[in-house]
């Protein structure tokens, strides 16, 4: 149940053209604070995944896919039994746009979410 869930968020963008992905990342964070029981921006995907995979989190967005901020992690989920997916719901691959891992019964509540502040 989000209510009860832990969520982290990745950090704000910065440079060119980061507007419009933060605008995307406010709107998104509005909508957990008032859905989930807490947020937590760390600034780190890879220690939020791990958090995750270890029970610290109920769930993870990155609004970014890097491989070297999520290839570790998302190993690390996926062998804990949580699920990583982008933006549509398909399953994470290195040219997925967002990074949504969660807990199973997270993951499409946040990614309906994800894609209603898109």
């Amino acid at each position: 149940m989000l209510t009860e869930a832990m969520v982290a968020l990745t950090d704000f963008a910065v440079g060119e053209k980061s507007e419009a992905q933060n605008e995307i990342h406010l709107r998104l964070l509005a909508r957990l604070q008032r859905e989930s029981l807490r947020v937590r921006v760390h600034g780190s995907e890879a220690l939020d995944l791990a958090w995750l995979a270890a029970g610290r989190l109920n769930a993870s967005i990155m609004l970014s896919n890097l491989a070297w901020d999520v290839s570790a992690g998302v190993l690390l989920v996926r062998e804990a039994g949580g699920v990583i997916v982008d933006h549509d719901g398909s399953a994470h691959t290195l040219r997925s746009r967002f990074t949504i891992a969660a807990a199973p019964s997270l993951v499409e509540p946040l990614r309906q979410i994800v894609s209603e502040v898109m």
